[in-house]
């Protein structure tokens, strides 16, 4: 940098400091964070022919990598600025992991927002999560993470995914137990309120060993034939679909037992129409901790495709075995079975699905994995 510009920078930056109140650093903060997680999995049935596969696929299997930036400045009489900024990632090849429908890389793919905090509430604007993703994966035991997406139950059923760009939330004061959330999509279509708008409901309750609560949304617009067209990408459970609006309602909750066992239980309704899927998909698991640095995870999960007449059923299960080497670092080994009936083992045979089976109706997977968050 030439010294004269470097003189400027320098000036100017002191000169910001300055002006600002020293109180002002005390009262805000922000965190640099993350987590990678990476596997070996090996798949069978990963052609026509019924051909095994082993692979690193698009990270682990109890978290999706990611880093991130979050802070908060307490802007007097309890009001504070909030952020967060988190970008997704595949750690085998260090590719950015969320893209748009066009195929554009985003380096915040999973959050972008900024908002304010009051004694009245919370509002925060930008690429956040939806309602009902956010209610589904606070009852799962995996959260809807990487497990779920290599096994193939869709978190959710969002065709537009967990996340919504151009979001304003609102999450009211926590009382007696109870928070309410509210959420607004907008399109961004001139003359057109609806087209990509989504609205969207939640309300929790969280008090002592219980968590429990339920959402509701709609994303108008999925599906269409054009992705670089369409706001929220072409296909459902990678099957192209016309255009089409989404229903999805979540119910569940999560009660731990003793300071060793935890129960989830969750039911998730899914409606594409016109395209005609409805999905009914039930879990329910159990965690439960044999020592500080030993646990076992073991979830079941059902879900019922209803489409143009025909039904199916899939089930997933298996168990996780987690072990901690530190509070920050764990290693891994899950073994999963997936077994397919009627309308579900054509919708897994589509070459797009995120855990495509190719014609068969079940699938045996095993995976063993680290995991470090910082």
């Amino acid at each position: 940098m030439k010294p004269f510009v470097s003189a400027v920078l320098s000036g100017a930056v002191a000169t910001a400091a300055a002006a600002v109140p020293m109180s002002s650093y005390a009262q805000s903060s922000v965190t640099l964070y993350g987590v990678i997680d990476e596997a070996i999995r090996f798949d069978t049935h990963q052609s026509a022919s019924g051909a095994k596969l082993f692979t690193m696929g698009s990270g682990g299997e109890l978290s999706g990598s990611r880093w991130g930036l979050q802070g908060t400045e307490d802007l007097g009489s309890g009001m504070q600025a909030v952020f967060q900024l988190e970008g997704g990632f595949t750690p085998n090849t260090g590719a950015f992991q969320q893209s748009t429908p066009s195929g554009a890389t985003r380096l915040f793919g999973r959050t972008a927002m900024v908002g304010l905090s009051t004694n009245a509430g919370t509002i925060a604007l930008g690429r956040q999560y939806t309602l009902v993703h956010e209610m589904a994966y606070t009852h799962d035991i995996y959260a809807l993470s990487n497990y779920t997406g290599t096994t193939g139950f869709q978190g959710a059923g969002e065709t537009g995914g967990g996340r919504l760009d151009n979001t304003v939330r609102y999450t009211s004061p926590t009382l007696y137990g109870f928070t309410a959330r509210g959420a607004y999509t907008f399109g961004g279509v001139a003359g057109d309120t609806h087209r990509n708008a989504s609205p969207a409901v939640s309300l929790s309750f969280d008090q002592g060993p219980l968590s429990v609560g339920a959402a509701y949304q709609v994303i108008n617009d999925i599906g269409g034939l054009t992705p670089s067209t369409s706001a929220y990408g072409s296909t459902y459970f990678g099957v192209t679909i016309p255009d089409s609006s989404q229903k999805v309602f979540t119910v569940g909750a999560v009660y731990k037992l003793t300071g060793k066992a935890t129960l989830y239980a969750s039911y998730i309704y899914d409606h594409v129409y016109p395209a005609d899927y409805r999905n009914d998909s039930f879990s329910t698991a159990l965690a439960y901790s044999f020592s500080p640095s030993f646990r076992v995870l073991l979830p079941v999960y059902i879900d019922v495709v209803k489409h143009a007449n025909a039904e199916g059923t899939r089930i997933t299960t298996g168990p996780t075995f987690d072990y901690l080497l530190s509070k920050r670092t764990d290693v891994y080994l899950g073994i999963d079975y997936n077994h397919l009936t009627g309308a579900w083992v054509t919708l897994a045979a589509a070459s797009g699905a995120n855990q495509p089976f190719y014609g068969h109706n079940s699938l045996f997977e095993t995976t063993i994995g680290l995991r470090h968050k910082f």
